[in-house]
Parts: C-alpha cells; sequence; structure tokens
C-alpha cells in the first residue's frame, strides 16, 4: 500500500524566540494537522518487504518531524526480525530507522528531517500477520525565527568551530555538552529543559534565509526522561540541568561513543586575567552570515568576574548559547555552564553558574536514569565473548569489584542471556568470593545472542552491566566465521565504475597522493597501499557532478547461512546540501537494489558491518555498489572505499569430537553428547543419517577415541 498525502492550506508563521536574558532559541514550528491510520498490515510473503508506504509534506516547510498517537510492530525486534519504521528526507535522503524499542525511547516521534516531505515506511519481515498498525494526526513543521543578542563589543567575534563534545538541544534552541561522569552524560541550562527532546551532533551550516539544516538521524538522540535534574532555571549563578540519552536508533552507539570525545570539568578559579571561552549554538544576525544561525560557533573573551556560584565573562554570545559550556581557556577545563546575557557594545558581562554550586554537585552524586553508575564495578579478564559454541558449555569469566560507595555481595552473580525471545537468567559459578564463570546453553548456529551480568552489592541493590537489556553484549552462535570475500583492492576482481552526469571525479584504484589536504584520505585504511578513492590527484581533487558509482563482481552467497557484509568507508562532504555516499546491495545481479546506508559525512575512516539478511535474502547473484554526488557542485566531496569482507558463520566443529566446543576433548564432551542423545537433541544425529540411534553413540566414541588433530 502507498499513499501520497501532502497537507494544504496551512500557513507557517513565524515565532519570536529567546528571552531578555536567558539564552534559548526556541525552534519555530507548527503542529500541522495530519490524519493518517494505516490498518492493521502485514506480511504474508517470504521475504521482509514495505506493507505502507506514505509521503508525508507540509508545503513550504523548512523541516518536519513525524508525532505518533498509535505504533505497532509485531515480531521480534531483539532477534531482528521485528518490523520497523524507515522514514526518509525527500531532500537529502537521510533515513532513521525505529524498532518498536526506539519508538518507546523516541516517546512517539521521529528525528528531525530536513525538507517539506518525507516517506514513512513499515517493513515486516515473514510471518509477523496483520499486528502492525500505525495512527497519527499531526506533523511538526518547521518555521523561522530570529534570536536575541548579547555580544561584547561593538563586532560579533564568533568563529564556526566542531567541536564535537558540543550538542544543540532541540527544540528548545539551547546547548548542551558531554562531560566527565561516569556515563559521559550533559549538561545544560535549568531554563533549557522546559522543552528538551533530542539532542544533536554535527550540525550542518544554515540555509541562506537562516532557517536551520537538521543533521542526519544517526547524529540525533532522544532525551532520557528519567535522567533529567534540572532546577528549573532560577536566576544568574543558579541554572543548571544533568541529564543522559538513549543510544541513537540507527548506530546503536551512545553520542560518546560516536563523538569519542567530552569536557572535563573543574571548580572555577579565581580571576586572573585568563579568558573564558563560550562554545555553542548561538543565532546570529546581519552582519554575521545567517548560514552560520544556531550551528556551532565559539569566542574567548576576559573572565570578568566570580562570585559565589556566579562567573562573568566578556565572551560573545546570542539566543541559543544557553546551556554552552563555561570553558576556562587557559587549561581547557569547563568551569560552568552558560545561562543569561548581559553585554552591550557599551559594556556589561554574560553569565553563567559554577561548577562549585551545591545543587548541580548533589545531582552528580546522585545521577538517574541513563546516567547512573554502578556502585559496583565488572571486569572480564579473559574478555568478552564474539563467538559462542552451538553446542553449549561456552564460558567467561566476570569479576565483580568494589567501588568507592559499595561492596558486591557475594554468590548473587547471574548471567542473563536472549536469542531472541525474553531473557533467560541462569546463576553464575562462584569460584572465589565474587569471582564467577559465565557458562552458556546451546543455541542454533547463526543465532545472534545478547547477554548481560548482574551482581547485588551489600545493600542489596542489584546492578547490570551493560546497564539496559537494550545495550547488551552480542554474540554470533558459530565456531568461527568463514571468510568468502576478502578484498584489500591491491588487485581488481572485476569491479567496474559507472559515471552520469560527473565532470570530474570518478572512482579509481590506487595509492592515495592527495596527502589529505583537499578532503581525499592521506591512506588506504588496512595498510596495504591501495583503495578505491574519488579523483585520485594532488591538488584539486574533488566528486563535481555525478554520481560516480563503483560496483562490486558478482557474488555468489547461495548455501551460506547468515553472511555479513563489511567495508571501510571515508566520505568528506563540505557541503550542508544533499551531498551523499550511497551504499546499496542487489541479490538480482543489478536489476533491483536496495539501500544499505546512506552517509552525509564523517570524519576519517568508518568501519561498518552489515547483516545482509537484514535488506535481501542471500543469493548467487549479489552485487553491491557505492555512489558518490557532488549535485549540485558546490562544495568538496571525496569518498573512500577499502577492506571488503563477506564473512559466513561457521556451524561444524573444527573437531567433532569436541561436541561442546570448548577447543579440549574430554569426559566434559561425552556427557554433553549423552545429554543431547538422551533428549533427541538433533545434535546427536552424529553419523548424519537422520536418525537418533546407537548408532550416533558408536560413531561419536570413535571420533573420541581418534581425538583431534
Amino acid at each position: 500500500m502507498r499513499i501520497v498525502q501532502r497537507c494544504v492550506g496551512v500557513v507557517l508563521s513565524c515565532a519570536i524566540a529567546g528571552s531578555a536574558l536567558g539564552q534559548t532559541a526556541p525552534l519555530a514550528s507548527e503542529n500541522v494537522p495530519f490524519p493518517l491510520d494505516t490498518g492493521p498490515v502485514g506480511n504474508h510473503g517470504e521475504q521482509p518487504e514495505v506493507v505502507f508506504s506514505a509521503v508525508i509534506g507540509v508545503p513550504d516547510a523548512l523541516w518536519l518531524r513525524l508525532t505518533f498517537d498509535e505504533v505497532r510492530l509485531s515480531g521480534n525486534h531483539l532477534k531482528g526480525t521485528g518490523s520497523y519504521l524507515r522514514i526518509t528526507s525527500s531532500l537529502d535522503g537521510a533515513v532513521q530507522y525505529l524498532n518498536a524499542m526506539h519508538v518507546a525511547q523516541w516517546q512517539r516521534t521521529s528525528a528531525y528531517f530536513n525538507g517539506d516531505e518525507v516517506t514513512l515506511e513499515i517493513v515486516a519481515f515473514p510471518g509477523t500477520g496483520d499486528g502492525n498498525r500505525l495512527v497519527m494526526s499531526e506533523v511538526i513543521a518547521g518555521t523561522f525565527g530570529p534570536g536575541d543578542r548579547s555580544i561584547c563589543g561593538s563586532t560579533d567575534d564568533r568563529v564556526l568551530s566542531d567541536d564535537p563534545r558540543a550538542a544543540r538541544l532541540m527544540p528548545i534552541g539551547c546547548s548542551g555538552w558531554l562531560f566527565d561522569d561516569c556515563a559521559h552524560c550533559f549538561h545544560t541550562a535549568g531554563h533549557c529543559t522546559s522543552n528538551l527532546q533530542v539532542a544533536q551532533f554535527n550540525v550542518p551550516l544554515s540555509n541562506a534565509n537562516g532557517s536551520v539544516n537538521h543533521p542526519p538521524p544517526e547524529d540525533q538522540y532522544s532525551i532520557d526522561p528519567a535522567s533529567l535534574q534540572t532546577n528549573g532555571g532560577q536566576g544568574v549563578g543558579n541554572d543548571y540541568a544533568y541529564f543522559g540519552v538513549f543510544p541513537n536508533s540507527n548506530t546503536g552507539l551512545t553520542p560518546v561513543e560516536a563523538q569519542g570525545d567530552w569536557y572535563r570539568t573543574a571548580m572555577p578559579p579565581p580571576v586572573q586575567g585568563q579568558d573564558i571561552r563560550i562554545t555553542g549554538y548561538g543565532t546570529v544576525s546581519s552582519p554575521v552570515p545567517p548560514q552560520w544561525n544556531q550551528v556551532q560557533k565559539t569566542h574567548a573573551g576576559p573572565y570578568w568576574s566570580f562570585s559565589g556560584t556566579h562567573l562573568q565573562y566578556r565572551a560573545d554570545t546570542t539566543g541559543g548559547n544557553s546551556g554552552s559550556p563555561v570553558i576556562d581557556d587557559s587549561t581547557g577545563l569547563a568551569i560552568g555552564i552558560h545561562t543569561h546575557g548581559g553585554c552591550t557594545s557599551g559594556g556589561g558581562a554574560n553569565s553563567g553558574t559554577g561548577y562549585n554550586h551545591a545543587g548541580l554537585q548533589g545531582y552528580l552524586a546522585n545521577p538517574k536514569g541513563v546516567c547512573e553508575c554502578p556502585s559496583i564495578l565488572f571486569h572480564y579478564p579473559d574478555g568478552v565473548p564474539a563467538f559462542l559454541s552451538p553446542a553449549g558449555g561456552e564460558a567467561f569469566r566476570v569479576w565483580v569489584l568494589p567501588s568507592d560507595n559499595a561492596e558486591p555481595q557475594p554468590g548473587t552473580g547471574l548471567l542473563h542471556y536472549s536469542d531472541g525471545g525474553p531473557f533467560q537468567t541462569v546463576a553464575m559459578v562462584e569460584e572465589e568470593p565474587n569471582q564467577y564463570v559465565a557458562v552458556f546453553p546451546s543455541f542454533d548456529c547463526g543465532t545472534n545472542v545478547r547477554f548481560y551480568v548482574s551482581a547485588q552489592d551489600t545493600n542489596g541493590e542489584t546492578w547490570n552491566d551493560p546497564k539496559t537489556e537494550a545495550s547488551a553484549h552480542a554474540a554470533l552462535a558459530a565456531y568461527d566465521l568463514a571468510t568468502i570475500v576478502a578484498l584489500d583492492f591491491e588487485t581488481n576482481p572485476g569491479w567496474t565504475v559507472t559515471n552520469t552526469d560527473l565532470t570530474d571525479g570518478a572512482w579509481e584504484r590506487g595509492v592515495p597522493v592527495g596527502g589529505g589536504l583537499r578532503g581525499d584520505p592521506p591512506t588506504d585504511f588496512d595498510g596495504s597501499g591501495q583503495c578505491w578513492l574519488t579523483d585520485n590527484v594532488s591538488g584539486n581533487s574533488d566528486v563535481d557532478g555525478g554520481p560516480t558509482t563503483l560496483t562490486s563482481h558478482l557474488i555468489d552467497l547461495s548455501g551460506t547461512i547468515d553472511p555479513i557484509v563489511s567495508y571501510a568507508r571515508w566520505f568528506y562532504n563540505q557541503s550542508p546540501d544533499i551531498d551523499r555516499l550511497t551504499v546499496e546491495v542487489s541479490n538480482d545481479n543489478g536489476a533491483t537494489w536496495k539501500v544499505i546506508e546512506i552517509v552525509a559525512h564523517t570524519d576519517g575512516w568508518a568501519l561498518k558491518h552489515w547483516r545482509i539478511a537484514d535488506f535481501v535474502a542471500p543469493t548467487a547473484s549479489m552485487r553491491f555498489r557505492f555512489s558518490a554526488v557532488d549535485n549540485p557542485n558546490n562544495s568538496v566531496t571525496e569518498a573512500a572505499i577499502d577492506r571488503f569482507r563477506i564473512d559466513d558463520p561457521i556451524c561444524e566443529p573444527p573437531c567433532p569430537a569436541d561436541f561442546n566446543g570448548d577447543t579440549v576433548v574430554n569426559s566434559l564432551d561425552v556427557l554433553a553428547f549423552l545429554n543431547a542423545y538422551t533428549t533427541n537433541d538433533p545434535r546427536a544425529d552424529f553419523n548424519g543419517d537422520t536418525v537418533i540411534n546407537t548408532l550416533d553413540v558408536l560413531a561419536f566414541l570413535n571420533a573420541f577415541n581418534e581425538g583431534c588433530p
């Protein structure tokens, strides 16, 4: 079912943002009626398919955000066989994926999408029946409104910056920042929390009229309401908040994992002639370019005064800067939270709340939600397994350690695991007090198993590691991975290049020669020397027009169990517009294609892994392709691909007599076989004749006597 529906007759008005002192810049928007009810829809076929599609548009909207009254998605999202929503921007191709858990975390809303139109799809897996339904009554449509100023002097001296630790908070229009608590959560101003919903990183430039653009959904994070602690803003020197966000619904990463850094904090020092730096997402007015509106900018100015918990400084700010870190520029440490404007061309100073505020420190001593830190610590001396023996018996060691807050309670260690259904719980074996061995049961080969451990402290409180089922470890039930394809691109197995409306910058294979000076990679990813990259020249290298498309050779994946494709990609995109790297897969020799990912921009090489069956059924006619575009030709755009691999689980143990897969042939293997034999476990058909009888016992004993090579 496909519906094309656009709201008409809607006038989008502008809202004046900000206040006289508190420096917010609320995202101007209107709630536009948009009734939609999919009714029950399902998949009765044999492959995952789109069972509902609608084009949702609001004419002249600057951006859209969907809100849902009801969402029912059938199937099991933990096993990767649950239905999900796929929302795609018509303007720039940005995509968000939301399963049932993500819909709850995003509180029945979507990310922000640039442009006035998106495609909403329900993707269902076979056997999910008609249990899917979506109901919505309105969509949030973006308008544009100006903010206030508090510039210290006659000119706005802020410059563009790209600090990975600072975020834009929407729709309130404030700034927030990652800091050094144990969970790397956020600070912002207390008066920014009345409408705090989404944290955005890697924000692109705004449009020529100053209206904001949004980063792709993989750079947007939904706030955890349970984590929020705020005093609501009670004036200068008394305005602070502490909160966290859920992992990204597309990538599964937390902000600190994706951004790779956070601010280090300290108590405010005395004023000794140092500068204060404010980095955040303030508004602009002429003569500052409108494209800088509510994108990240920074400026340093004199540290003015410090009294009680009130900080003052003469660094330029505007509406939207509320919540920014107050940084001691001499040390790089964050010493407070910027909250209020006060600078004018004739004097005055801007204000913030010092990190020494007792109320703020009280919040930090009692984190909540995703910011909560365990009172006991978990250590894995041998690491966490990435593979589990399908036969069962796979084990890893878990040490539960004290922290500054509590001692672990012996005998309370538990292993929790799921093969796609509800989590099951078994006691871990305690070898020494608080030193455990976690042992897994058997699983079907190819099963993606999620697991976490827990223990109690001496106060009786239970702690998990990782904290939630959603963030649990993952391992593949297999003895190993068989490599089907492994390419370092020192040779070409038959990959081809196709160019459409391209004037320069086609894919080519070689050793990078540009030195990384114009967005191109300075070296390949795996160190072999060569990779595929666009316009491999020294100097003015760049994709112009396009797309230029790199297509793989034909790959046979028939007979595989659950193949995984991985590749290293590089995509530098200077444009805030629509230039993208698109990765696609085909299982019919290129007749049809499914999108794996659409990349807006990355910092350096990124290694990506994807389960092929999440997109198409593996066949003997597989191809993959990578398309880079700079159209319109208005920016520096460079792409590269290296280390392309496809791996598949190995389901036969390397030694048949090693029945439990622990790499040792001993009496435990005999016990494991006899247990399988008495329970009619299919694995007990040792001779493979489809009948479980005494011939299997004899076959196993012969293998056991022979041992392993």
